[in-house]
């Protein structure tokens, strides 16, 4: 995953599900920040040998490692919108 493949999925996720919050990339690009208000989340991914992992940081700073963008956007999505229906994903090329 690149870091501007990284960044168009996180900043796309947050303007489809009308998030109102400030992004702030760190470490070239591999860490975001989801800052609202005094609240932040964080989210990171990382290449292993068997692909990638995501992490999540939640506002109750528990963390949450997915194998997968999908389980990861899902997550994500349970956290920024705690009272709305799953959010669904599809990949298209």
């Amino acid at each position: 995953m690149t870091p501007e493949r990284f960044e168009v999925i996180i900043r796309g996720a947050t303007e489809i599900w009308d998030v109102e919050c400030k992004l702030e990339f760190l470490d070239n690009r591999r860490v975001c920040l989801l800052r609202m208000n005094e609240d932040k989340i964080s989210i990171s991914h990382e290449a292993t040998s068997f692909g990638n992992i995501w992490r999540i940081i939640g506002l109750d700073g528990k963390e949450r490692v997915h194998p997968s963008l999908g389980s990861m956007l899902n997550s994500l999505s349970r956290i920024l919108r705690p009272n709305q229906p799953n959010a669904r994903v599809i990949f298209a090329r």
